[in-house]
């Protein structure tokens, strides 16, 4: 299986906003895209318009993800990029009034796609950045200003988004040495098909993040090959590197460290 000069991209919930943003910059640049999505033909025509191929993934199902890295792979000699994007907002009221006690399951479709498809597609990553013909590559997922700040309105989702947060901040050190950069850009409010027309109406018009500028929070991170562990929030077309709060004490950091000296 030879290796392409091109370097490649795999890309979840590529098939519209953010995903599909970056995916025709990338395309436009020269990668070679992979483009995961639950929506076939959503996925298919950014395919087609990236000159790439596609999947259709659910993204909370370990063999469908397992099945898209070993196709591009297969297809590309090569993983370069993965962009763990896919991702939905509550999709049941957390706080209506239930008839009956004990109340009937809330469904965490939401936390399974926000925070179980990024894991499995950075587990994946992983192993495949390590078989690269050059070891080594670029891990991005995508959290939300609600991982570091409260949403009110929507506790899964901001709850899945914080642990997309601490899941990074806790690979990045342990595949440095793979040579695997691992980041998670923070957006803040970016009109895409994530909500409904009514919802996003309720926002002001002037407060909304581009696609574009995720796409250059993007580029920004797959060039500058300093930047790793880095959460970066971006509110409309401003970038900001937002640390880890400090340890309480020498005992905390000593304790939270403890894995990456060979604890576990």
């Amino acid at each position: 299986m030879a290796a392409n000069a091109a370097k490649v991209a795999l890309i979840t919930g590529g098939g519209s906003g953010m995903g599909l943003a970056v995916a025709r910059h990338l395309a436009s640049k020269g990668w070679r895209l992979s483009i995961a999505d639950m929506n076939s033909e959503r996925g298919k025509s950014a395919a087609e318009e990236t000159r790439g191929i596609f999947t259709r993934t659910d993204v909370t199902k370990y063999n469908d993800q397992a099945t898209v890295f070993q196709k591009t792979r297969e297809a590309y000699g090569q993983i370069d990029f993965v962009y763990a994007n896919a991702g939905i907002v509550d999709t049941a009221p957390f706080y209506a009034p239930q008839a009956e006690l004990p109340p009937p399951p809330l469904p965490l479709l939401c936390q399974d796609v926000c925070l179980t498809g990024v894991v499995y597609a950075s587990y994946l990553a992983m192993h495949y950045m390590r078989q690269n013909p050059s070891k080594g590559g670029n891990i991005i997922m995508t959290s939300s200003a609600a991982g570091i700040y409260a949403s009110p309105a929507l506790p899964v989702y901001t709850g899945a988004k914080h642990g997309v947060v601490g899941f990074m901040r806790s690979l990045a050190p342990m595949l440095a040495k793979d040579n695997i950069r691992v980041n998670c850009t923070m957006p803040g409010a970016v009109r895409t098909n994530l909500c409904d027309e009514e919802t996003w109406n309720a926002f002001p018009a002037e407060q909304f993040t581009k696609t574009s500028d995720i796409v250059s929070a993007i580029e920004k991170i797959l060039k500058d090959e300093s930047i790793t562990g880095k959460a970066v929030e971006i509110s409309k077309d401003k970038i900001y590197f937002r640390e880890q709060h400090e340890f309480c004490d020498e005992a905390q950091r000593q304790t939270m460290g403890a894995a990456g000296d060979g604890a576990f």
